[in-house]
């Protein structure tokens, strides 16, 4: 029977830390996806607005309507200002996410070489008992003869 890994529960919990660290990221990458797509969205709006804007003007356009039109644009654009800075402070927790998380792998595996190395040195003994006492088998064959 194999011998029990020493430093499995360490194992385990690097695992863990591992496994929260892809989530998080995975949450910051649906987080910024949403500000991205909510970005799109306002850009749209603004789109449409200006298109408004200039049809109404070929019919003819008041100033009060044209101010109506300019207070909106104003506002789309200041919300895509603050998108875009919460899109930048995403972007900086992005990277930070993928850092912990390449961390993370790294301590994972510095301690799965560390069981492998256990393993194989525990096989290797292992192979050489079989064969002194293959060896001792095959002597006692020849002393009986």
């Amino acid at each position: 029977m194999a011998q029990k890994f020493k430093l499995q529960t360490v194992l385990d919990y690097r695992k863990i830390l591992e496994d929260q660290a892809q989530q998080k990221l995975a949450e910051t990458l649906q987080a910024q996806t949403v500000l991205e797509q909510q970005n799109q969205a306002i850009e749209q709006q603004r789109v449409s607005v200006v298109a408004q804007i200039e049809q109404k003007q070929s019919e003819g356009l008041s100033v009060m309507e044209l101010q109506l039109f300019e207070d909106e644009i104003f506002h789309l654009r200041q919300k895509q200002s603050r998108l875009k800075e919460q899109l930048e402070q995403m972007t900086l927790m992005l990277n930070q996410c993928r850092l912990e998380l390449m961390h993370a792998m790294r301590e994972r595996k510095v301690i799965e070489k560390l069981k492998d190395k256990q393993l194989a040195e525990y096989l290797r003994k292992l192979d050489q008992k079989e064969r002194i006492l293959l060896d001792e088998i095959s002597l006692r064959r020849k002393g009986d003869r």
